[in-house]
């Protein structure tokens, strides 16, 4: 599903646009200052705009790194380290947590990057190098599926509702769902939100 936000798309009904334009427009609950965990007298648009700054200079050397990628480069240190993680951080998600092994659930491992904090049932974030697909399995054939799928199966066998999976240029929210034949996730443009001059209202509702 489309929406008026060029770097933002609904799929699988994951959510109604009309929510997106209540957030947009704050109308939403839960987009109070207090719910951000500022003061009530605190300016969200200043606070997004300081986090458009930031997020647009790193950005800028994430982009560059990818410009010089070679052919069956993943890039996987750099958009972590250099672009994923500081993103998140400007975010407010400020324990983005490595995984030192993939995840176990009944016998089945699931090698997630990442988790939103630093206890060990923080929401998944499975984080790629900017070459390699959310949609398709690695030529090694491990892991046994495309990205995006080893998410959303891991979401649904475990008690997590939600997960993040991105390669830097696209990031989805996943949630735990057992529609699996149907994909059903937000998904999020980040070259165009930051590409050129930038789309800083899309910026403001991711």
């Amino acid at each position: 599903m489309a929406t008026k936000y060029p770097s933002i798309r609904v799929e699988g009904g994951f959510l109604a646009a009309d929510v997106l334009d209540s957030i947009a427009d704050g109308s939403a609950s839960g987009q109070a200052p207090r719910d951000f965990g500022f003061p009530d007298k605190t300016s969200l648009l200043d606070q997004i705009s300081a986090a458009w700054s930031d997020a647009r200079s790193y950005w800028s050397a994430f982009e560059r790194r990818v410009g010089q990628l070679k052919d069956g480069e993943s890039g996987t240190t750099f958009t972590r380290n250099q672009w994923m993680v500081p993103l998140f951080r400007v975010f407010g998600f400020e324990h983005i947590t490595l995984q030192e092994k993939a995840s176990e659930v009944d016998g089945v491992t699931y090698a997630i990057s990442h988790r939103a904090g630093s206890e060990s049932d923080s929401p998944p974030i499975h984080i790629l190098g900017a070459g390699q697909s959310l949609d398709k399995r690695s030529e090694s054939g491990r892991p046994r599926l495309a990205p995006h799928s080893l998410l959303q199966e891991y979401l649904n066998r475990t008690e997590h509702v939600w997960g993040v999976v991105t390669n830097g240029l696209t990031l989805r929210l996943l949630r735990n769902s057992q529609l699996i034949r149907r994909h059903a996730y937000l998904e999020v443009d980040l070259r165009t939100i930051f590409a050129g001059e930038g789309r800083f209202p899309d910026f403001a509702l991711l």
